[in-house]
C-alpha cells in the first residue's frame, strides 16, 4: 500500500553563503501522491545550541511554508477509502519513513486534488508544477536562512548573550540594566497550561506545528519570564510573547495594565524592531526591548515608605512623565537620538 517508486528526484537548492537544502521527492504508487524528504548541509559547522534542536529538524524545517500546510495527512481524499481497508488509521504515523506528503509537493509535481469529492485519476500537470516552482523556491531559500539565523542566534541567547546589530543599536539606550539569564524550547503541551498563554491559545494563535519557547529576564528581585510563540513563517510572521512579572506577586496582562502595556511593545509594534531586510533580527531586538521595558517600568515604580534604606530599583531613564490616564500607564517608548522615554 505505501510503496515508493523505485526512482527518486533530489534536488540541491543553494544559498548565497555556501548552505544547502536538500530535497528528495519520492512517488507512493498505489496513493497517488508525493512526498519529500529534507536535509541541510551548512557551510561552516554549526554552534551547538540545546534550544535549537527543532529548527533543522526534517518534521519542522518545512511546515507551513504555505498557511495550513503541515504535512501530516495525505492530499489525496481517496486515500482514507484505501486506508480503511487495510486499517491504516493516518498517514502520519509513517511520515517519518516516506516523507512529509505537504501540498506544495504535489504541486510541484503537477498533482492537484479537488477537496470535495474523492477522485481516483489524477494525472500530473506540467503547466501546474511551472506555476508554483519559482514562488515555492524562494520561499523554501528564506525558510532555510530564517532557521539558520534563528540557529545562531540562539546560540547567544543560551549564554545570557542578546546580539543587538549595529545597525539595530540606536533603538536601544547605551545602558540596559535588565539581562536575560535564559532561554530554552518547551513543549506546546507547557505551553498551553501557563495561565498567563490563556488569551492566545483562545485566539487560535498557537497550534502545535508552532515553536515555543521560554525567556527569562531578571533585574534585582524581578524575574520577568516571558512565553514565546514562533511561528514557521517566522520573521514575515512575528513572534508572540505573553509576560509574567514575578515581583511583590505575580503579575500579568489580566491583573496589570503595563503589563499588558509592556506586551503590546512586543506584540504590536514589531514593526520597529525589524532591522535591516529580510528581518532575520526581530526576536532578539524585541527580546532586548523587554529587558528596556523592564527597566522603565521597575524604576518609575513609586517606593514604598514603609520599607527602610534606599530605592531597589533607582531612577536612571530619563522620562517626559512618570504616569499618564487613568491607567497609569508608564513611558516606554524610546526617543532616539535625544536619548529619553515617552509615552505612545
Amino acid at each position: 500500500m505505501l510503496k515508493r517508486h523505485p526512482l527518486s528526484v533530489t534536488v540541491d537548492l543553494k544559498c548565497k553563503d555556501e548552505n544547502v537544502l536538500h530535497l528528495t521527492f519520492y512517488y507512493l504508487m498505489n496513493l497517488n501522491i508525493m512526498t519529500v524528504k529534507t536535509k541541510v548541509t551548512t557551510a561552516a559547522e554549526l554552534t551547538t545550541a540545546i534550544s535549537a534542536g527543532d529548527l533543522l529538524s526534517p518534521d519542522s524545517l518545512l511546515s507551513c511554508l504555505y498557511p495550513g500546510d503541515h504535512g501530516k495527512k495525505t492530499p489525496n481524499p481517496a486515500n482514507q477509502f484505501q486506508f480503511d481497508k487495510v486499517g491504516i488509521l493516518t498517514l502520519s504515523d509513517y511520515v517519518t519513513e516516506l516523507g512529509h506528503p505537504y501540498v506544495w509537493v504535489q504541486k510541484l509535481g503537477g498533482l492537484h486534488f479537488p477537496k470535495d469529492q474523492p477522485q481516483h485519476t489524477v494525472t500530473a500537470d506540467n503547466s501546474l508544477s511551472a506555476s508554483h516552482m519559482e514562488m515555492t523556491m524562494k520561499l523554501l531559500r528564506t525558510r532555510l536562512q530564517s532557521r539558520l539565523a534563528l540557529h545562531k542566534q540562539f546560540a547567544s541567547l543560551e549564554h545570557g548573550v542578546v546580539p543587538v546589530s549595529s545597525e539595530c543599536q540606536h533603538l536601544f539606550p547605551t545602558k540596559i540594566v535588565s539581562r536575560l539569564v535564559k532561554w530554552t524550547a518547551i513543549p506546546f503541551e507547557d505551553y498551553t497550561e501557563l495561565p498567563y498563554t490563556k488569551d492566545v491559545v483562545e485566539a487560535g494563535l498557537a497550534e502545535d506545528t508552532h515553536l515555543y519557547y521560554m525567556a527569562l529576564i531578571e533585574r534585582g528581585t524581578a524575574k520577568l519570564q516571558a512565553a514565546v510563540v514562533l511561528n514557521p513563517g517566522y520573521s514575515a510572521l512575528p513572534p508572540i510573547f505573553s509576560l509574567c512579572l514575578n515581583w511583590k506577586g505575580e503579575r500579568t496582562g489580566s491583573n496589570d495594565d503595563n503589563i499588558r502595556a509592556m506586551e503590546s511593545e512586543v506584540n504590536v509594534c514589531y514593526k520597529e524592531l525589524w532591522g535591516p531586510k529580510p528581518g532575520y533580527q526581530l526576536l532578539t531586538n524585541e527580546l532586548q526591548r523587554l529587558c528596556m521595558v523592564l527597566d522603565v517600568y521597575l524604576e518609575t515604580e513609586p517606593h514604598d515608605t514603609t520599607v527602610e534604606g534606599p530605592k531597589e530599583f533607582p531612577q536612571e531613564k530619563m522620562c517626559l512623565r512618570l504616569v499618564r490616564g487613568p491607567m497609569r500607564l508608564k513611558p516606554f517608548k524610546f526617543n532616539y537620538p535625544q536619548g529619553f522615554f515617552s509615552h505612545r
